[in-house]
């Protein structure tokens, strides 16, 4: 904080990105997830609530996503599943 001047604690990516892969999986069987890709897009603070969030994307696989403290996308993800056409 006091290096980067951020207003506080940055919240880890992956476990953002495993936030969001935990959403999936609460849709969807583990064992039906082919593939998960991320990106973290900006930091998230450990100063307030952020959201994970997830949609159906077509051709088997969701959009999912993290806003952070400001409502501004934080974490880009996507997860394909097996058996979708």
């Amino acid at each position: 904080m006091e290096v980067e001047h951020y207003p506080g604690l940055v919240v880890h990516g992956p476990l953002i990105a495993t936030l969001l892969l935990d959403l999936a999986q609460s849709q969807v069987a583990a064992d039906r997830i082919e593939r998960f890709q991320f990106r973290a897009k900006r930091p998230t603070f450990d100063t307030s609530d952020f959201s994970v969030c997830g949609a159906p994307a077509g051709d088997g696989h969701c959009a999912l996503w993290s806003t952070d403290n400001t409502g501004g996308l934080a974490v880009d993800a996507e997860a394909w599943f097996l058996g979708f056409a």
